[in-house]
């Protein structure tokens, strides 16, 4: 294979890996808006939560955990602290207008990056495993085992979180207090407690992200915002409220960047997707998978 081609392929690997990232992210703030109807500014950061939590069982000098238990005790963790963020400061909330929302959500990112750096500094932490260091190369591209399991389990996770909503009853009522809460509280569907059960499934979602992608970039405590904003593109540019949408346009925005970068520079990667997100826009104002809503 060329070496042109080869470099080619590398850099659309990297960007599916990138687009693995923004999707499991984007899943449970998707999950979050179409269910309760809430942006959650805050949620980037679980996933800075999430990559700190592994960072700290990583480096521990009493006991040293293999990373397959250290990827559950993450994935519990970051849910967990998801369902004390909801219940502390989402649920006195829920039934407030969006704009208390915005301004509820945002001031608690501003505290959990705070927090962030008051506890770690902002030093870039490393958090590197096995699996990162693991190479292989399937006709001559090389990739890391660590990103095919990215790959793999953003995959999984999709389609398992399509049975689960189509499938289970929690799952039937989550998608039924989405379409009418009113009539969900009638028929003795606990919306409060679909609310709660929503933010727990977006928090281990957004754990299981954090535990395998932290180890392939630096770990800060203002890496979530970006990855917040991020996430609201994709689902903006997938059409608000569709989620496979939301899915397919966080896979490309990776794939954008991942060229743009490999290509021109990194150093304006983020420019290029949020330019990206400003022309569908300007080209289809609902989105690519969003349908016209009106006469």
């Amino acid at each position: 294979m060329p070496i042109e081609l080869e470099i080619f392929f590398e850099h659309i690997l990297n960007g599916l890996t990138l687009g693995g990232l923004y999707a499991l992210v984007t899943l449970g703030l998707a999950l979050t808006f179409s269910v309760i109807d809430l942006v959650n500014f805050a949620h980037g950061d679980l996933f800075m939560m999430g990559s700190y939590t592994l960072f700290v069982l990583l480096t521990l000098e009493s006991i040293v955990l293999p990373y397959w238990l250290i990827i559950p005790i993450v994935i519990v963790a970051v849910a967990f602290y998801a369902v004390v963020l909801e219940r502390v400061a989402i649920h006195p909330i829920i039934n407030k207008s969006w704009r208390t929302h915005a301004v509820t959500t945002l001031g608690l990112s501003i505290i959990l990056q705070n927090a962030a750096l008051i506890i770690f500094t902002g030093d870039p932490r490393q958090t590197p495993t096995a699996l990162t260091a693991s190479i292989v190369s399937p006709f001559g591209i090389r990739i890391s085992m660590q990103r095919i399991v990215v790959l793999v389990v953003t995959i999984v996770v999709f389609v398992g979180l399509q049975w689960f909503v189509r499938r289970t009853k929690t799952g039937k009522s989550m998608r039924a207090v989405s379409q009418n809460p009113a009539m969900c509280e009638v028929v003795g569907i606990n919306v409060r407690r679909m609310a709660t059960i929503t933010f727990a499934i977006g928090g281990a979602i957004t754990g299981l992200a954090a535990v395998l992608i932290a180890p392939l970039f630096s770990v800060f405590p203002n890496m979530g915002a970006l990855l917040t904003l991020k996430a609201l593109a994709a689902i903006v540019m997938g059409g608000m409220g569709h989620v496979n949408g939301a899915i397919y346009a966080a896979f490309l925005l990776g794939i954008v960047e991942a060229l743009f970068g490999g290509y021109v520079s990194f150093a304006y990667k983020d420019v290029i997707s949020f330019g990206l997100f400003i022309l569908v826009l300007f080209v289809r104002p609902r989105g690519i998978f969003g349908r016209r809503v009106g006469l």
